[in-house]
C-alpha cells in the first residue's frame, strides 16, 4: 500500500503528535508499505520512509499554512498513493486524524484555564484570530465531507467530532500508542539509581514526574502547587521530588514553586531523548491537563507499570480504568489532586496501580495501533472502490 503522511512540521522535539507519526511511518514501513510524510520542513529521517519537504510560502503564520494545504493538494492531485492521512484538516485527504483533536475543543480549553481579565481578553482576541479562524474553516470543510475517515485518538475526541460537528458517520476511535523498551530491561534499576543519586532521593522517598511541552496547558503551574500542599501537609523534610521535564523555560516556574517553599523540591529538567531513564526513576507520573486528546505520557507510564494522575479532559484518562491510576475532573480541583498526590506516595497503593497497569500494557503498544489503522485503510479503499459517485464528484 502506498501511503502519504501529513504533517505541518516534522521536528520530534516539538512534542508527542511528532513523535507519534515518526513512530507510525517507521513501523508501516517495516511492514511493507511504501511511506512518504509530506510536510513543510524535517529535521527526520529513517529507512524506509521518504521525507517530502514542501517548504514554507509566506511570511505569516496563516499564509504558510495556506500555502502547506495547497501544496499538499497539488500532491494528493497526482494520485500517486493510496491513502493520505492527514493528521490536519486537508480538504481531499482520505483520513483525518485529530490527534491534536478538534479546532473547537483546542479554543475552549485555551478560555477554560484562564479566568477574570485573561479570558476576557482571550475570548476578545479569539474574534481576530485569523489562524484559528482559517483552521476551523478548513476542519468544518472535511467534517462536511461524509467521504472522510475521521480518525479520534479517544472516546472524548470521538464526543467532540458529534458535539461540535454533529458527526457520528465513518468516524472511528484508534487510540494512541507509544513504542516503549521493555520494562524488565535491567538497564532501569541502573537508570533509577543514576537518577534518584541526583535527585538526592532514597528508595524509600517519592519522586512524582511530569512530562510536557506546553506548561500551562499541561497544568504544570497547578502541580507544583497541588504537589505543595500535600508536601506540606504531609511534614516532609526531604523525601519527595517533583520532576518536571520539558523544552520551556523554567523561570516563571521555579519562582512559584519557590513561593510555595518547595523550590529545591521541584527539579526542572531540558527535553531529553532518553526519557525513559526519567520514568525509572519516577515513582508516579502526574498530568494535569487542561486539555490533551490522548496524551503519550500517560500511554508510556503505562507501558512502564507506573501509576498516574491525569484529569477527564485527557483522553488517555480513558486507558487508566481497573485502577491502573487516579483520575479527576479538573486541575482546579485542588483537593482530589492532593489526595490523588497522597494516594499515589504510599508504596502499597502504587504496587496494587502498577499491577493493574501490567494489564492494560498491552494494548498501549504501537502494533495494536497499526493494526486498528490499516483495518482503517482497507475500509477507505473498499469505500472508495465501492463509491457510485462519477468521478467528477469525488
Amino acid at each position: 500500500m502506498k501511503i502519504a503522511l501529513v504533517i505541518e512540521r516534522m521536528d520530534l522535539h516539538r512534542g508527542g503528535r511528532e513523535r507519534s507519526t515518526a513512530q507510525v511511518a517507521e513501523t508501516l514501513a517495516r511492514r511493507g508499505h511504501e511511506m512518504t510524510i509530506l510536510c513543510e520542513q524535517s529535521s527526520w529521517q529513517a529507512p524506509g520512509v521518504a521525507v517530502r519537504q514542501l517548504g514554507r510560502r509566506g511570511a505569516s503564520r496563516l499564509d504558510q499554512l495556506k500555502g502547506f494545504v495547497a501544496g499538499v493538494r497539488e500532491q494528493i492531485a497526482g494520485g500517486d498513493h493510496d491513502i493520505v492521512h492527514a493528521t490536519l484538516p486537508i480538504p481531499g485527504a482520505n483520513v483525518y486524524q485529530l490527534r491534536g483533536g478538534t479546532v473547537p475543543a483546542q479554543r475552549e480549553a485555551n478560555l477554560a484555564r484562564r479566568t477574570g481579565l485573561s479570558r476576557r481578553l482571550a475570548e476578545w482576541g479569539g474574534r481576530f484570530n485569523a489562524l484559528r479562524k482559517y483552521r476551523m474553516q478548513l476542519e468544518a470543510e472535511v467534517m462536511a465531507d461524509p467521504g472522510v475517515l475521521c480518525l479520534a485518538v479517544s472516546q472524548m475526541v470521538a464526543a467532540e467530532i458529534e458535539r461540535y460537528y454533529g458527526r457520528t458517520e465513518n468516524v472511528r476511535v484508534v487510540y494512541n500508542a507509544v513504542d516503549a523498551p521493555d520494562p524488565e530491561s535491567p538497564q532501569r534499576a541502573e537508570w533509577r539509581a543514576k537518577l534518584r543519586g541526583r535527585l538526592g532521593l532514597d528508595e524509600h522517598a517519592v519522586a512524582f514526574l511530569t512530562v510536557a511541552t506546553n506548561f500551562e496547558l499541561k497544568g504544570v503551574a497547578e502541580a507544583i502547587e497541588v504537589f505543595a500542599r500535600w508536601y506540606r501537609s504531609a511534614g516532609r523534610s526531604a523525601e519527595a521530588r517533583l520532576v518536571v521535564v520539558g523544552r520551556e523555560s523554567p523561570g516563571s516556574f521555579a519562582a512559584l514553586a519557590a513561593r510555595h517553599g518547595v523550590g529545591d523540591e521541584v527539579v526542572f529538567v531540558a527535553p531529553t531523548d532518553d526519557i525513559f531513564q526519567w520514568y525509572a526513576a519516577a515513582d508516579a507520573v502526574v498530568l494535569l491537563s487542561w486539555y490533551d486528546p490522548c496524551s503519550r505520557v500517560i500511554l508510556e507510564a503505562l507501558c512502564w507499570h507506573l501509576p498516574a494522575i491525569t484529569t477527564t479532559r485527557n483522553g488517555a484518562a480513558e486507558r487508566l480504568g481497573y485502577g491502573a491510576g487516579v483520575v479527576i475532573e479538573s486541575p482546579r480541583d485542588v483537593d482530589a489532586a492532593a489526595a490523588a498526590f497522597d494516594k499515589l506516595s504510599d508504596f502499597e497503593a502504587r504496587t496494587r496501580m502498577s499491577a493493574c497497569c501490567r494489564d492494560v500494557a498491552a494494548d498501549c503498544g504501537i502494533d495494536r495501533h497499526i493494526d486498528g489503522l490499516l483495518d482503517a485503510y482497507e475500509d477507505c479503499l473498499s469505500a472508495s472502490r465501492t463509491d457510485p459517485r462519477p468521478a467528477d464528484e469525488g
